[in-house]
This record gives structure tokens, sequence and C-alpha cells, in this order.
């Protein structure tokens, strides 16, 4: 019975994820005349020592531009950056600010071919420079842009010899304050650790990786101030309902190489019923004045009529994980 669950949840969440499957009524490639923003919860408690509700946002625009947000990233004064598995890239300020503005518009890449090419999962930011990178499937490069979004770079990643398919390439992307990149891979157990900036470093060394809880795939990685990274994971569960997803939030030391055991953070947040289940793909961090850290979460809702784009926003106190 179990086996076949699996397999109803792999065929569920293959199907949803598919371009065009529950694809919303066909509407143009330009920018949205307007994007949408309503709060859709309010603050509250998780239940979980350390760890807060700030708000939950839920994001509409009619365009095919807009959704599919995989991968977020924290810029100065609070505001957010996301990009889509269209090739989009989506500026906000943070809906609780006292500036309120956002913007959809096309991420410009040195590639060729449909836009699905264009499938951004992951990204990675240098806040001193403002210079960000980029993790696409399908085609397995890392794009890098200027702070201004010119692109100026690109390293291929050979699947062949990784051992990725086209959809199961790079899913989460971190730069590390010591300057390092931190790369794992959709459903696979070994992740790549470049020394320095990907593009110009060109190479890498691998480390083993342990998932902290079985069934649950990561989907993106950001580093705290006091050095540890939260690691964002899904699971598809077709028991929890539509759409059938559950996240949770682990924690731990960044991932090094050389080691005899799997890199295996820990869980330090269950998702459930604190927040709306929905397919969070993205996670980035700003450390607020007292010391406690801003965890920002958004979702992928694939293009599909049954789900939402949603950026979340939970208060952590780093301290408290240490009791």
């Amino acid at each position: 019975m179990r086996s076949r669950r699996r397999l109803i949840a792999a065929i569920l969440v293959t199907t949803l994820c598919a371009p065009g499957t529950w694809l919303r009524t066909p509407v143009s490639w330009d920018p949205p005349a307007e994007i949408r923003v309503e709060q859709v919860q309010d603050s509250g408690e998780t239940g979980t020592s350390g760890w807060d509700v700030a708000g939950v946002w839920q994001y509409s625009g009619e365009s095919l531009l807009f959704g599919g947000f995989s991968a977020l990233v924290a810029l100065p004064e609070n505001r957010l950056i996301g990009f889509s598995d269209r090739g989009a890239r989506f500026s906000l300020s943070e809906p609780d600010s006292e500036s309120v503005s956002q913007a959809v518009t096309r991420q410009t890449f040195s590639i060729t071919g449909p836009d699905m090419l264009a499938d951004v999962e992951a990204a990675a930011r240098n806040p001193e420079t403002g210079t960000y990178w980029l993790a696409l499937e399908n085609n397995h490069g890392i794009h890098r842009f200027d702070a201004d979004h010119s692109a100026r770079g690109i390293v291929a990643l050979n699947a062949d010899t990784l051992g990725w398919t086209n959809n199961t390439g790079a899913e989460v992307m971190a730069r590390l304050d010591d300057g390092r990149f931190v790369i794992l891979p959709e459903g696979r157990r070994t992740g790549l650790i470049f020394g320095s900036d990907p593009v110009a470093s060109k190479a890498y060394d691998t480390f083993a990786y342990m998932p902290p809880i079985p069934g649950h795939a990561a989907t993106d990685m950001a580093q705290l101030p006091d050095g540890r990274v939260l690691l964002l994971l899904r699971n598809v569960d077709i028991g929890a309902g539509i759409p059938p997803f559950e996240s949770k939030i682990a924690i731990g030391p960044p991932p090094q190489t050389g080691r005899t055991e799997p890199w295996a953070p820990e869980i330090t947040l269950d998702l459930t019923g604190v927040i709306p289940r929905e397919n969070y793909e993205g996670i980035a961090v700003r450390e607020l004045a007292d010391g406690r850290v801003a965890v920002w979460l958004i979702s992928d809702d694939n293009l599909a009529v049954i789900q939402r784009t949603l950026l979340a926003k939970l208060i952590l106190d780093p301290k408290s994980l240490d009791d």
C-alpha cells in the first residue's frame, strides 16, 4: 500500500508540475498590468519555540510571466526578488514595509531555445556587490548577473557526469558568507560546493547529503547571520488535500567537503497547520534590529488553477535554538 501511495503521489506532483496540465486560462506573455496583493493570514504563534508567524500574503497577476516562483533572495531597503520557472523576475517590497511596490519583468539569459529552458530553480546573491547567480534546470547552467541585471557569464554543468536528468538539476543554491557556493540537485544525495564564484572558478567538490526526513525534497537554502543554514523542504502527500504539499524547515551547519559522514541538517519547524499549505520553493532571510531574523518563503504555484503564489513571513529567534 505504501509503494502504491508513493506512486500516486509521484504521478500527482508530476501532473501538477507539468506545464499546461492545470494551466490557467491563457493570457499574455506581457508583464501583468496589475499585481494584486492580499493578506491571507495575520501574525500568530507556531507552537514551536523560537518561531512565530508575521503574516502571509497572496499575489496574483494576469500574465504567463506571473507565477511559478522557485527562488527568492533579499535585497537592501526591505525588498525581495523572486525568479520563476518561466524566466521572469519578480521585484517587490516586503508587504509589511512602508513602501508597497512590485513589478514583473523578463530575465534576459544568454541562451537560445524555448522559454522552458529558462527554468530558474535557485538563486544566490553577493550582498557586497549586488552580483547574483541563477541556476537553471534543463540547460544545467549557472548564470551570473550584475546588480543591474546584465548577463555576465555562464558555467555549464555536465548533467551526464553528475547523473542529472532534465528536471533533476540544481534545485538549491546558496552563497555562504565565506564566498563558497552550495548546490543541491533535486532528488539526489550528492551536493556540489564551489570554492568561489562558480562562473569564474568552474571547479567544484562534492559532499554527501542525507535528507532529514524521508520523502522530503530540498527546494531552497539560506544562511543565517550566525553561520548556520536553513534548508527548505517539500513533500507531496495525497492525503493532505489540495494542493497536496507539506513543507518543513531544517537547520544545520553549512555542508563541508572531505567528510565521511553525510551532511544531515535537523528539522526545526513543521509548517503544517502553521501557514497555508502550498508548494514553497524559495527562502530568504533578513536580520532584524533586535537580533531576530525574518524568514521569507515564496510558493511556486506551477501556474495551476488549484494553487496560489503566497509570500510568508516567519520570525526566528536563533538564540532560542541553542537552549
